[in-house]
This record gives structure tokens, C-alpha cells and sequence, in this order.
């Protein structure tokens, strides 16, 4: 059997696919990820195979993808942005599937990919399932909702935004996935009831903890929640001479990065960034997702790192702020560590406001909203509280005795049979 796997994103969407496809893959079993270019090595390294596609990394450092990361203030344009990325870029990421088609037995979407999935497994009469890293999928539930009306309880109200929500994104993805349909595999367009009952047919795969999502009322039995999938890659782990100097040197630091969120003006964000530490007297591994090699520190309090392993890393920290990818909250939680979150886009508020909603870290700060006040006052709040503290280490404790990829494994088994 091959099983193909569909990671499209950045590097916090592909390393729970990889996790998960070298879980799946045994004698008789062979996984094989379709992603971005520049992740060939890493996914080849794990011993999977691999399928190139669009350089999600790439994008988001061009204009549009740093207009789509700076999009926290106004959701218009966070919709109009995605729709023109899709309209320029769809056709690198829906070939690469219509390629795989004829000799994949089995198909595991992730969620930038499920319309192009179904569409191929339609056209195929091959079956899928969808892998999802964030609870997209309409409920009463507050908790469980990326964006509730009403976050604080279960209320029908919350379950209609979740349909809307679904409407938009149907209108982002509608004009690229019939393309797809119509031109390359033959088949009649979807319309937004079409595609919602053809999707409602498959089971979902939730990579993350009942204990930070808990499971709906009123999910269907086609949704699970496995427990997060790490990947733990002991070659990645080992920390240069300086980082352990620097570690070594004084109190544990605060880990502050924000991934591959870029900014038009990334020495102003440090600026700000230190200012904000200056005045909590906080000594920080600052991790430079803005992909700038001319970034200036002048604190022997701060270390400025290109990038680093958070599995490593993160134990070894006393609280950790960042943008809010989920692959990034993960790895935070895990650790145990109080953990502070400047949300640009997508999903990335509501883990936001799990994390605050949980007592395990401070409000979140959007990043149109970050100044130096409200970030200094955040760092205050995570690296000296001490009943937060005590449940960032309760929930860590929860989080590492679960096997989300144990669970996620034999349901795959299970329904790929």
C-alpha cells in the first residue's frame, strides 16, 4: 500500500506530517509526502518519500505573503490576500496530487489541501482522511471553536459562525478547485453544498490534546482527537557553543521567535523586542524568523539565533512568546513553559486564547496591537507568576504521557483497510 500525505505549508505544518508518516509506514505500508521544494532533505532524511510542491516558506517572504502576516487587524484582507495566493500559486499545489493519483492506495489531507484531495479521490474512487493541527470544524462548543461568538460557553450561535466561517473559506478556495475539477480531472464543479457533503463523508484526524481542545458535543463520530504528533529528531537537537555559553551564563532565558512570519521591517520588531526586555531586566534567545542576516543586538543579555530545536530548546527556558503556529504552541505546552502569543493571522488567535483561556499563559497580543508596554508587561506576567507556572508544568506533565501518534496510527490502520 502507498499512502500519500498531503503537507502544504511551512515548517510548523510539515513536521507533524513527517511524525506522523514515519509512524504509519512499516513493511507493506510506504508514505510519502507531498510539500514544499525546500523541504526535500529533511522529509528524505526520515526515510519518506517526497513529491515537491509550492515553497510556502518563499511565499511568505514575498510582498503578498508579508501583507498576509501583518493581516491581524483586518480579516477583509486576510481573505482577499489568501484568495489571490491561491488564484497565482493553486495549480503547484493540486499538480503534484493529480501526478500521485495513479498509484496512491490512500490519501491523508491536510487542511490547506482537502478540497484537492476529495476532488482526486473522487476522480480516483480511492479513499482519504483529513490530518488537521487546528479544531476547523463547526460545533456549539466555544473551546472548540477557531472562531466563536460566544468563546466562553456551548451556544448554537457558535456553531453558526463555524458554517459561515466554512462559506468563507469555500469562497476562497471555489474558483481554484473547480479548475482543478473541471479542466484537469474531469469532473462537474462543486457548489458549496456539493463540496460540504462530499467532505462530511471523511473522518478527521486532530493532532493536538484533549486537554487544550476538548472534544465537542456535537462532533460527528468522524472526528477524533489523537494527541499531538512530535516529531523528535535527537541529530537536530545538539545546540551550537554559543547557545550553551549563553544558556550556561545566567538565569534561564525567555525564548521569544515568531516563525516564518516575516515583517517588512524586521529590525524595528527587535528593536522593539529589546526595549520591551530591557525593561523586565530578562535575558532572551531571540530566534530571527525575519530571515535577515543584518539583524543588530547590543545586549549581552540577548542571544539572536537564526533558528533553533524548540524540543531542545524549550525545557531549557523560563517562559516562551511567539506568533502562535500550532506546531509552535505545541512544542511550548509540552515543555510546560508559560507561554505568551502575538497572533498575525489564520488559526493563530485562538490558540492565542486557549493558552490565556487554560491559565497557562498571558493574554494574547495581536501583532498590530504589540508595543513595548503591552510586551513587557506580558513577560512580566509569564516569567513571574507562579500558579501559571504550576499549570504550564500540570499540563506539560498531561501532554507528554499522552501517544497522539499511537492513537492517530491505529485509527489510520483502521480506516485505510
Amino acid at each position: 500500500m502507498r499512502i500519500t500525505i498531503t503537507a502544504l505549508g511551512t515548517r510548523g505544518d510539515v513536521q507533524p506530517m513527517i511524525a506522523l508518516g514515519k509512524t504509519i509506514q512499516k513493511p507493506g505500508v510506504e508514505v510519502r509526502l507531498i510539500a514544499g521544494s525546500n523541504f526535500e532533505g529533511w522529509i528524505k532524511g526520515h526515510g519518506l518519500g517526497f513529491v515537491p510542491s509550492l515553497d510556502m516558506e518563499s511565499l511568505m517572504n514575498s510582498d503578498k505573503g508579508q501583507t498576509w502576516s501583518e493581516s491581524s487587524n483586518n480579516p477583509l484582507q486576510e481573505v482577499q490576500v489568501m484568495r489571490a495566493l491561491l488564484h497565482e500559486h493553486a495549480h503547484r499545489m493540486y499538480l503534484p496530487m493529480q501526478e500521485c493519483a495513479p498509484d496512491t492506495d490512500f490519501w491523508i489531507a491536510g487542511f490547506t489541501s482537502e478540497a484537492y484531495v476529495q476532488a482526486v479521490t473522487e476522480a480516483t474512487g480511492k479513499g482519504y482522511l483529513n490530518a488537521m493541527l487546528q479544531p476547523q470544524y463547526p460545533t456549539v462548543s466555544g473551546e472548540a471553536s477557531v472562531t466563536p461568538l460566544v468563546p466562553t460557553r456551548n451556544n448554537p450561535l457558535n456553531r453558526l459562525m463555524g458554517k459561515f466561517v466554512e462559506r468563507v473559506l469555500w469562497s476562497i478556495l471555489k474558483e481554484t478547485t473547480n479548475t482543478f475539477r473541471t479542466s484537469h480531472l474531469g469532473l462537474p464543479p462543486h457548489t458549496f453544498g456539493s463540496y460540504q457533503k462530499a467532505r462530511r463523508k471523511a473522518h478527521t484526524l486532530f493532532g493536538f490534546s484533549p486537554k487544550v481542545v476538548p472534544n465537542a458535543p456535537d462532533w460527528d463520530r468522524i472526528c477524533h482527537i489523537c494527541g499531538y504528533w512530535f516529531l523528535d529528531e535527537a541529530q537536530q537537537d545538539s545546540p551550537s557553543a554559543e547557545l550553551s555559553a549563553f544558556l550556561e551564563a545566567g538565569d534561564a532565558p525567555v525564548y521569544i521567535g515568531f516563525g516564518s512570519m516575516s515583517h517588512r521591517d524586521p529590525q524595528h520588531t527587535l528593536n522593539l523586542i529589546l526595549e520591551a526586555l530591557k525593561h523586565t531586566r530578562q535575558r532572551a534567545v531571540v530566534a530571527s524568523g525575519w530571515n535577515s542576516a543584518d539583524l543588530q543586538v547590543r545586549s549581552d543579555q540577548v542571544l539572536l539565533v537564526s533558528s533553533v530545536s524548540h524540543n531542545w530548546l524549550f525545557p531549557r527556558v523560563s517562559a516562551v512568546v511567539h506568533h502562535g503556529g500550532a506546531g509552535t504552541t505545541a512544542a511550548g505546552l509540552r515543555a510546560g513553559k508559560p507561554t505568551l502569543i502575538i497572533p498575525h493571522m489564520s488559526d493563530q488567535p485562538y490558540w492565542g486564547r486557549r493558552v490565556h483561556e487554560l491559565g497557562v499563559g498571558a493574554a494574547p497580543i495581536p501583532r498590530h496591537k504589540l508595543n513595548v508596554a503591552r510586551l513587557a508587561a506580558a513577560i512580566t506576567q509569564i516569567t513571574t507568576d507562579p500558579a501559571m507556572r504550576q499549570r504550564a508544568e500540570a499540563l506539560g506533565r498531561h501532554i507528554r504521557a499522552e501517544d497522539g501518534l499511537k492513537n492517530a496510527s491505529d485509527l489510520i490502520q483502521q480506516l485505510s483497510s
